[in-house]
């Protein structure tokens, strides 16, 4: 069982709230996350917003696909029960500044650049980790900027796949962390990113009928990280992570 285990609140705390929206990002500060996790994409006019699918319509009362639309034409629409709006990314990174850490998930392929440059402008890289499915994005990233963490969210990659990673047992280049869905995880998987020096993280817990149980199935294995997908239950983790070093 890790000592520093990870507590990030998967798209803010998505179980409790409605996810990526910023009284899920509040939900998983006061519950004591470390970090919390958000999508982002590219608009038409190329602002940076917060929101996991590539179209409106399962989160929103909308439709459309956000980088056929102006940020203007996206505000028009809300979610479907607290009637939120889409938020960018600059306005969560201000709002959040000091307060918790971030783990960006890109969604747009290229935008790495263009969120850079924000975290950059804003001081925050040190505060972030940058999460893609794109092992060349990384690499690329964490070559331009290696004080940066970079994820590589493995479980429906885009070139080195989990099978490959459990065949070859070694990362073709240095990242920093891996993160792969529940059901997947292992124990050899977890030895093979720590023979790597890489943190292992999981996520996708709501599949369960007691997610409790499984993740502390999975803090036994080793794991590094876990994406909490109801952060109400990390301070029961703590609590019993906490009990079980005694």
């Amino acid at each position: 069982m890790t000592s520093n285990l990870l507590y990030i609140g998967h798209r803010g705390s998505l179980e409790k709230f409605e996810e990526n929206t910023l009284i899920a990002f509040e939900n998983a500060l006061e519950c004591g996350a470390d970090y919390i996790e958000f999508d982002v994409r590219r608009t038409k006019d190329e602002k940076l917003v917060i929101i996991h699918d590539s179209n409106l319509e399962r989160t929103t009362n909308g439709k459309g696909y956000i980088h056929l639309m102006d940020y203007n034409e996206i505000l028009e629409f809300e979610t479907k029960i607290g009637h939120f709006k889409i938020p960018l990314l600059i306005d969560v990174l201000e709002q959040f500044q000091g307060k918790i850490k971030f783990m960006l998930d890109l969604k747009t392929k290229g935008i790495w650049k263009d969120v850079i440059k924000y975290l950059l402008e804003k001081g925050l890289l040190k505060d972030c980790i940058l999460s893609s499915r794109i092992l060349e994005e990384l690499i690329d990233f964490k070559f331009r900027y290696p004080e940066g963490l970079g994820c590589y969210n493995i479980t429906k990659a885009i070139g080195f796949t989990y099978n490959k990673l459990l065949n070859s047992k070694k990362i073709p280049e240095k990242i920093d962390m891996i993160s792969l869905s529940s059901e997947k995880v292992n124990s050899k998987f977890i030895r093979i990113c720590h023979d790597n020096n890489i943190l292992a993280l999981s996520w996708n817990f709501r599949q369960y009928s007691n997610p409790l149980r499984k993740i502390k199935k999975i803090i036994k294995k080793g794991i590094d990280g876990i994406l909490f997908d109801n952060c109400c239950i990390i301070p029961v983790i703590k609590k019993w992570t906490k009990r079980s070093k005694c």
